[in-house]
């Protein structure tokens, strides 16, 4: 399996990601994805698996000394094997090397094995957003400390 940039050709793998790992209403559309693509100022991973098919994707910003994890879906059949896991790390790597200090999150508290997952990287819940996900559905905002990695270059 290969951990690779995500690139315009991405796009339909990635839509069905989008719809099979989120509720409509929290569903990224088609023009938010290719606009996350295509910004310069995004990181966006991709998990290939043998057929060079989209398994997983994830997208990370870093202003000043914050990274932010904005996305990761996983296709269902790779959940729980890792995909998720790899492309967080891979992500963690680039915002050391490009100077964060400190990687920080929104996850909705009841998506169990994401919460997990980020807890088993080091991430740890600091707030809640409310209604960040609609009315009534909030987000548990969960932070990381890249302390010990490299700080030799600035975030954009």
């Amino acid at each position: 399996m290969i951990i690779t940039h995500a690139r315009t050709h991405d796009l339909t793998d990635i839509l069905d990601l989008e719809r099979t790992g989120f509720d409509h209403a929290e569903q990224w559309s088609e023009a938010a994805w290719a606009d996350e693509l295509a910004a310069p100022d995004r990181y966006v991973l991709a998990r290939l698996d043998r057929d060079a098919r989209v398994m997983g994707v994830a997208t990370f910003s870093c202003v000043a000394d914050m990274a932010d994890l904005h996305r990761v879906v996983v296709r269902p059949d790779a959940r729980g094997h890792g995909v998720g896991a790899s492309l967080v790390r891979a992500g963690l790597e680039w915002a050391a090397a490009v100077g964060a200090r400190r990687m920080l999150l929104e996850v909705r508290p009841d998506n169990e094995p994401a919460v997990a997952l980020y807890r088993s990287l080091g991430f740890a819940p600091v707030s809640t957003r409310r209604d960040y996900y609609g009315p009534g559905r909030n987000a548990l905002v969960m932070l990381r400390d890249l302390a010990g990695d490299s700080w030799d270059v600035e975030c954009a």
